[in-house]
């Protein structure tokens, strides 16, 4: 996890706007929290408004303290602070991921009175989330946070992206739906008969990696670690991302394959099993970079779109789409006034 990735204002508002609403009816002080995850209430109402992972990490573990509550509020019934590390020490000295996952379901539907799990193994592995009182939540905050989990989870502990062969929901589609192509990469549908995801019976098999010592670095870096794209070391996909930045943004797939010395099939093979594409690690990196230049650059916004290889137009429609502002207004909320002081 890079902390530029922490900093990068990438998840919508709507999500610390639920968490603190169900926080407030439970009586949580709300400007408490607000104060732990340095948020403004300007922010957190407006719908175009996007906060940095740093932020939705910082109001949840507040949210967590305060409820004692790891589901924020969000369940039947609170499941005690210190659930999730308790459950996933076992899960790490696993052999198979299979396992680490069964003796999860297991371990919440003995613990929780809240939410239960089941695997149905057959083509493909679907894991599927039933909330024993879906009143409770909603704005179904908590079916997308704890399938974003175990999804995350999961790719951690074998140190690979799993591709999710479908995400379904047994809502219809919310008015952030756009965010759940970037959770769950890969065919979504909704109004179904449960919530789960599937993937790839294969991944079972797949050995867990990971040991307890670098679980316990892994913990301490929770929530935050769940609200960013994962990239692992070695990965085609960080690879990518590195030759991306080194060699600017014209960098093209058969340029990449080219100088890698394989085939612009194989390269396209290797992104997919990890879940993602070129011209989506591309995008990827376009948005961070472009994030970043608006916010601790004063350069025109046609030469950031120049060093993204794009031409302002076209960046400014894009930068509209990644973020629901345009660059200048976007530049207006984050950059400080010529000596000035930092806006609020």
């Amino acid at each position: 996890m890079t902390s530029g990735a922490l900093h990068h204002p990438d998840i919508a508002s709507h999500f610390p706007r639920v968490i603190l609403h169900r926080a407030a009816e439970l009586g949580v002080d709300r400007d408490l929290l607000l104060e732990a995850a340095d948020l403004s209430p300007a922010v957190v109402a407006d719908p175009q408004a996007r906060v940095t992972p740093l932020q939705l990490g910082a109001l949840l573990r507040q949210v967590w303290l305060e409820l004692d509550d790891e589901l924020a509020g969000f369940g039947a019934a609170p499941q005690r602070f210190g659930c999730f590390p308790l459950m996933a020490r076992q899960m790490v000295d696993s052999d198979t991921l299979g396992e680490a996952l069964r003796y999860s379901c297991r371990f919440y539907n003995l613990t929780s009175h809240a939410l239960r799990w089941d695997i149905r193994d057959e083509r493909q592995t679907t894991l599927r989330l039933q909330l024993l009182d879906p009143g409770a939540d909603e704005e179904h905050f908590l079916e997308e946070f704890v399938l974003l989990i175990w999804h995350r989870f999961s790719n951690w502990l074998v140190g690979e992206r799993i591709p999710l062969v479908r995400t379904r929901f047994r809502f219809s589609p919310p008015r952030h739906r756009e965010e759940h192509r970037v959770m769950f990469p890969g065919p979504l549908s909704y109004d179904e008969q449960g919530t789960s995801l599937s993937f790839d019976r294969d991944w079972m098999s797949a050995p867990v990696m990971r040991s307890r010592e670098e679980l316990s670095l892994y913990l301490q870096r929770l929530p935050d670690e769940w609200f960013i794209k994962q990239t692992f070391a070695g990965s085609a996909s960080e690879r990518v991302l590195m030759a991306i930045e080194e060699c600017g943004h014209g960098l093209t797939l058969d340029q990449l394959a080219d100088r890698w010395h394989m085939s612009r099939r194989t390269l396209h093979r290797q992104l997919q099993r990890e879940g993602t594409s070129f011209r989506g690690l591309s995008e990827q990196s376009r948005r961070d970079k472009a994030i970043s230049l608006l916010a601790e650059s004063r350069l025109q916004v046609r030469e950031i779109a120049r060093r993204l290889n794009m031409t302002e137009p076209a960046f400014s429609r894009a930068f509209r789409q990644w973020t629901g502002q345009t660059p200048t207004a976007y530049r207006k909320s984050r950059l400080p006034p010529v000596g000035g002081s930092k806006p609020l």
